[in-house]
This record gives C-alpha cells, sequence and structure tokens, in this order.
C-alpha cells in the first residue's frame, strides 16, 4: 500500500530582486528587450579564494566546498571549471588534452578536496563559484 504525502512548499516572491547564491549580492534587473534566462548584464561580485562571502541560503556542503576552492592545484580548477559546465569524464580528458583516467583522478581529488559527495555537488559548486568570478 503505497499513500502519497502532500508537501507545503512557501509561496516564491518573485517582487524581491534576485540575489547571487554566493554572495548575497543582488543581481542586476535584465536588460530590456533580453529574457530572464540571459546573463544578467554588468559586473557580478568577485568571490575570490581567502575572501568569499557565502549566503546562509546555500546548503552547507557547498557553502564549505566554496570556501576550500583555493585548495585545488590549477589542472583540479580546470577540471573543476569544466565540471561546473556540465563535462562528463571524456569530455573533459579531450578539453585538457589528458587521459580519462587522470580525469577520473582530478575528479576524484576534487570531490577529496572539497569534501563533497558527488560530481554534481562538485558541479553546482564550480557553476556558483566560476558564474561569480570569471578569472579564478
Amino acid at each position: 500500500m503505497t499513500t502519497s504525502a502532500k508537501m507545503d512548499f512557501p509561496a516564491a516572491d518573485f517582487s524581491s530582486p534576485v540575489s547571487c547564491p554566493a554572495c548575497g549580492t543582488a543581481l542586476p534587473e535584465p536588460a530590456a528587450g533580453t529574457s530572464a534566462g540571459e546573463p544578467p548584464a554588468g559586473d557580478l561580485p568577485v568571490v575570490t579564494p581567502g575572501k568569499v562571502i557565502v549566503s546562509p541560503a546555500l546548503p552547507q556542503p557547498i557553502a564549505n566546498a566554496l570556501l576550500l576552492a583555493g585548495a585545488l592545484s590549477p589542472r583540479e580548477r580546470g577540471a573543476f571549471e569544466l565540471l561546473g559546465l556540465g563535462y562528463d569524464n571524456r569530455s573533459i580528458a579531450r578539453e585538457l588534452q589528458i587521459s580519462e583516467r587522470t580525469t577520473k583522478r582530478h575528479v576524484t581529488a576534487i570531490l577529496k578536496k572539497l569534501k563533497l559527495e558527488s560530481r554534481l555537488q562538485a558541479g553546482l559548486t564550480a557553476l556558483i563559484l566560476f558564474s561569480c568570478s570569471p578569472e579564478l
């Protein structure tokens, strides 16, 4: 016998400005003639290792990983950024011109150093980090 539980979610508040999930800074409104799905115009706040301001709205593992991201090597950082773009291991290997085995080791090292449990968490963390700080 299966029962379905009704889940109550709070109503979305679309009247308040959208803010960056990593640092909480209000993002600019979309420019006239652009859709809400496009990246916002203007400068996003810069997040640098050691100076990350994390919003309490982020899940704890991702917030912690943002603070630990500075511990990644340059090659791991490259793989980390591609994880944030949704690349699989084969595509990361091709892009970085390394073997798939090396890519797998980089992903394992990223998960260990950032204390994350899955590549999905790593990808979301990278997406947040690199969308706020493209120069990292």
